[in-house]
């Protein structure tokens, strides 16, 4: 019987189990290395984010110092920058420069108004003459008795002006309104106008200008009433023609005129002549509560003519 070799057989049986072995263990290992592996990242991911987690509880516990003047700052900014805040100021900067404008025009109307007071106060002479001589004409004649009692002979004018350039209005409450620019009835005046006419009568020498005449008194001269009988040659300008009973007079700042040839001779006032005004320096009387007027000693009561204003009739003469 022959024999057969069965080592062979052992040995690929031994060769196959250790294979199966070697191929188990390598299978076994790989496992063991990735789940290792993956063991380390999962915990490196758990520390990173517990890490994490503690830098933001730090972050949270410990306040930031940036973090809160960053929050300063724009709270002052809403603050600057509020509406209420804006239109505030701009109220207070617009009041305040409307003060700044008003006192500004203040000052302004005050540096004017002391401006003209001095150049009013430093014209010269003639400036002086016309202001006293407004002062003088141009008062309140209806009521002012210390006006009439001006230009006396202790309180003489320098001169009489002649407001020439004055246009005459009527005013029912002045019955000088007409010859309110002449010098006033018994003024006194140191000085004359130069351009005058010498006039003797009745042992006097009186001066004439322009429907005034002036007699010498001392060192003055005073406005008088002219005599009847002197004359003039010329009629002085603005004179009225009045009749009386179908008789031509001729009229001028209290003086009655009749012709006579080329001349113009002083009369006394006839009785009914109605004038539209008196000369200045006239007196007032009251009788049995009407008032009446005298102009070198003959009355006038006030009559309504058919225009409405108010003349003046002689009732009585001189």
């Amino acid at each position: 019987m022959k024999k057969t070799n069965q080592r062979p057989v052992y040995r690929r049986i031994f060769r196959v189990s250790m294979l199966a072995v070697l191929m188990s263990l390598t299978l076994i290992t790989g496992n063991s290395f990735g789940q290792g592996n993956r063991g380390r990242e999962r915990g490196n991911g758990n520390g990173r984010e517990r890490s994490h987690e503690r830098r933001n509880d730090v972050a949270v516990d410990r306040p930031n110092r940036g973090e809160g003047h960053r929050n300063n700052e724009e709270v002052n900014r809403r603050r600057e920058y509020n509406p209420a805040n804006v239109h505030g100021n701009r109220n207070n900067d617009w009041n305040a420069r409307r003060r700044e404008n008003n006192e500004s025009r203040n000052n302004g109307w005050n540096d004017q108004r002391g401006n003209r007071q001095q150049t009013y106060g430093n014209r010269g002479g003639f400036e002086r003459r016309n202001a006293q001589h407004r002062d003088n004409r141009y008062a309140d004649r209806r009521f002012s008795d210390q006006r009439r009692n001006m230009y006396t002979r202790d309180r003489p004018g320098y001169r009489p002006v002649y407001d020439y350039g004055r246009r005459p209005v009527y005013n029912r409450f002045d019955p000088c309104w007409k010859y309110n620019y002449l010098p006033r009835r018994n003024s006194y005046f140191h000085n004359i106008p130069s351009s005058y006419f010498s006039i003797s009568f009745g042992g006097y020498n009186y001066r004439y200008w322009d429907g005034v005449f002036y007699r010498p008194f001392n060192n003055l001269f005073t406005v008088c009433a002219p005599p009847v009988g002197i004359y003039i040659n010329v009629l002085p300008v603005g004179y009225s023609r009045i009749y009386v009973n179908d008789y031509p007079y001729y009229y001028y700042n209290g003086t009655y005129y009749d012709q006579r040839g080329s001349n113009y001779y002083v009369v006394s006032p006839p009785v009914g002549a109605i004038v539209e005004s008196l000369p200045d320096g006239y007196e007032t009387v009251v009788i049995d509560g009407e008032t009446y007027y005298v102009v070198d000693g003959a009355q006038y009561k006030p009559v309504v003519v058919e225009n409405g204003e108010i003349w003046y009739e002689v009732i009585k003469a001189n």
